[in-house]
C-alpha cells in the first residue's frame, strides 16, 4: 500500500489545490506534500521488505493496475521525490500568476512521473507516460518565456509522434503474447521474438525514449524549450523527465528486444558520442547562460545514453549513479541561472561580469556546483563519469576518448561561463545587487551537500542498484548467444 500512497499523495494534493484556490498557501501545501512523499520514499528505500499493489482492471484484455519496484525503479522514485521539494521551493521567491493552478499542475506531473516508475504493466506505463506530458505542456505554455507557444507546440509534436510509435509497438507486442494476451512486463519479456523482427521493432519502441532523453538527432526541441521554460518547468524537464527516457529504455526495450539492442548497439553509441561532442561545442558558442546550461545537460545525457548501450558492469553502475548525480547537479545549476537573472535582469554573458564583488557567497556556491558538473574528484559527477568512461573503454578505447571529451570540453565551457558571470570587471548597472538570501541557501545547500557526500561516499547508491545491474547483465549476456540469428 505504501507505493499506492506515494502515487496518490501528489495526485490528491493537485486536486485539493484546484478546489482550495488560496494563492497565499498553495506553495506551503505543495511543499508539505512533497516532503511527506520524500519521507515515505526514504522509508521504502531503507525497508527490507518489498512492496507491490495489483488490481485486475480487465481480465478480457489482460490489463492489471500493477505497481511494484526494484533497484532501478526505486532509484528513479527516490530521485523524483528528492527533487520535487526543491522544485517547489524554487517558486517561493516569485509571485506567479494563478499559483494554485501552477502548483496543481506540478503536483500532477509528480504523480504521473511516479506512476511511470512504478508501473509493471505496459498499458499502465503508457498511460502515465502520456499523462506526464499534459500538465507539463500547460506549465510550459502558460508560464514559459518568449516564443513559448511555438516552442511548446514543437515539444508537444515531437513527444506525441514518439508516443504514437510506442503505442504501435505496444499493440504489436500485445498481439504476440500467448493465450488471452497480456500487457504485463513479465509477459512481454518472455516473448521469443525473431531476431529479424527485433531489428526493426527496436527503433519503433526506442524513438519515444530517445526524444525524451533527448538523444542526437532527436534533440532539436530541447535547447529552445529549456531556454524558454520557467525555472520550475526546466527543473522538471532536465532533472527528471530526461531520466524517464533512460528508465523507459532500460525497463521496456532491453528485456523485450535484447537482440535489437545488441544489433544496434554500436550505432546508438556512435550517435550518442556525436551528441556529446556536438552539444559541447555548441555550448561553448552560446551567449545566453541558460541556453549554455541546456546544451551542457544534453552533452551529459548523451554520454549516459552511450554508456547505457555498452552493457558491461562499470557502464551500468556508472549510468545509474549518474542518474542521481546529474539530476541533483542540473537542478542546482538552473536555480543558479534563475538567481543570476533575478539579480541582474539578463542572462547574456556579454552583459554579465564581476558579480562576486557584490555576491561572494553566490560565487562560492556556483563554483562548487560548476565543479560538480565538470566531474571534479570528490564530487558525485566524478564517480559517475569515471565509471561510465571505464565502461566505454572496455568496449572501445576510441569510445572512451570521445566520451572523455565530456569532461574536458565541459570544463572549458562551464569555467568560461563562470568567468564571464562572476569574475572580471563589474557592470555598473549591478552596483546595487545583494548576495543570496536565506531561501536560496535552503535550496542550494542540501543540493550541494548531496553532490559532495555522494562524491566521497557513493556506496549507498551502488547498494540500491547492485541486484538490478546483475540481473540486467545476465539477461543481455544470455541474449548475446543468439546474435548469429540477428546477423
Amino acid at each position: 500500500m505504501i507505493l499506492l500512497l506515494i502515487l496518490l499523495i501528489p495526485l490528491f494534493t493537485s486536486l485539493f489545490l484546484l478546489v482550495f484556490r488560496n494563492a497565499a498557501t498553495v506553495r506551503t501545501i505543495a511543499l508539505a506534500s512533497t516532503i511527506l512523499n520524500l519521507v515515505l520514499t526514504l522509508t521504502l528505500t531503507f525497508s527490507v521488505q518489498t512492496a507491490s499493489f495489483t488490481v485486475s482492471w480487465s481480465n478480457a484484455i489482460g490489463f492489471n493496475f500493477s505497481l511494484a519496484y526494484d533497484g532501478i525503479s526505486l532509484l528513479m522514485i527516490l530521485l523524483t521525490n528528492l527533487l520535487f521539494p526543491f522544485i517547489i521551493l524554487a517558486g517561493f521567491k516569485t509571485g506567479q500568476k494563478r499559483a494554485e493552478v501552477l502548483y496543481a499542475l506540478i503536483m500532477l506531473t509528480q504523480s504521473a512521473l511516479l506512476g511511470v516508475f512504478m508501473a509493471q504493466n505496459a498499458v499502465l506505463f503508457y498511460i502515465f507516460w502520456e499523462l506526464s506530458l499534459i500538465p507539463l505542456y500547460f506549465i510550459l505554455l502558460l508560464w514559459g518565456g518568449e516564443g513559448r507557444r511555438n516552442i511548446t507546440l514543437k515539444f508537444f509534436i515531437y513527444t506525441l509522434a514518439g508516443s504514437l510509435l510506442l503505442l504501435f509497438g505496444l499493440i504489436y507486442l500485445y498481439q504476440l503474447t500467448p493465450g488471452g494476451h497480456s500487457t504485463d512486463f513479465s509477459a512481454l519479456s518472455q516473448l521469443n521474438i525473431p531476431g529479424s523482427t527485433q531489428i526493426w521493432l527496436f527503433w519503433i519502441l526506442f524513438v519515444a525514449f530517445a526524444i525524451k532523453m533527448p538523444m542526437f538527432p532527436f534533440h532539436t526541441w530541447q535547447p529552445s524549450t529549456y531556454t524558454m521554460a520557467s525555472t520550475q518547468g526546466v527543473m522538471i524537464l532536465a532533472g527528471i523527465m530526461t531520466k524517464m527516457g533512460i528508465y523507459g529504455a532500460l525497463r521496456f526495450i532491453f528485456p523485450v528486444v535484447p537482440l535489437g539492442v545488441l544489433y544496434w548497439q554500436n550505432t546508438v553509441i556512435v550517435l550518442s558520442l556525436i551528441g556529446v561532442i556536438y552539444a559541447s561545442v555548441i555550448a561553448f558558442r552560446q551567449t545566453n547562460l541558460k541556453r549554455l546550461v541546456a546544451f551542457s545537460s544534453m552533452a551529459h545525457i548523451s554520454l549516459m545514453v552511450a554508456t547505457m548501450f555498452v552493457l558491461n558492469y562499470y557502464s551500468l553502475q556508472g549510468l545509474l549513479f549518474q542518474v542521481i548525480s546529474h539530476g541533483v547537479t542540473i537542478v542546482a545549476l538552473f536555480y543558479m541561472v534563475y538567481l543570476t537573472e533575478e539579480k541582474t535582469g539578463t542572462l547574456e554573458l556579454s552583459f554579465l561580469g564581476g558579480l562576486k564583488l557584490k555576491a561572494p557567497n553566490m560565487a562560492i556556491l556556483l563554483l562548487i556546483v560548476v565543479l560538480g558538473s565538470i566531474a571534479l574528484p570528490l564530487t558525485a559527477g566524478f564517480v559517475g563519469e569515471f565509471l561510465m568512461i571505464a565502461g566505454l573503454f572496455q568496449q572501445s578505447a576510441w569510445f572512451a576518448v570521445a566520451g572523455g571529451l565530456t569532461m574536458i570540453l565541459g570544463a572549458v565551457y562551464m569555467l568560461y561561463a563562470y568567468q564571464r558571470v562572476m569574475l572580471g570587471d563589474q557592470n555598473p548597472a549591478f552596483a546595487s545587487i545583494t548576495d543570496i538570501g536565506v531561501k536560496d541557501y535552503i535550496v542550494l545547500l542540501p543540493l550541494i551537500a548531496i553532490i559532495l557526500v555522494l562524491g566521497v561516499y557513493p556506496q549507498p547508491v551502488f547498494n540500491l542498484v547492485e541486484i538490478s545491474v546483475s540481473s540486467m547483465q545476465s539477461m543481455l549476456h544470455s541474449s548475446s548467444a543468439y546474435l548469429p540469428i540477428v546477423n
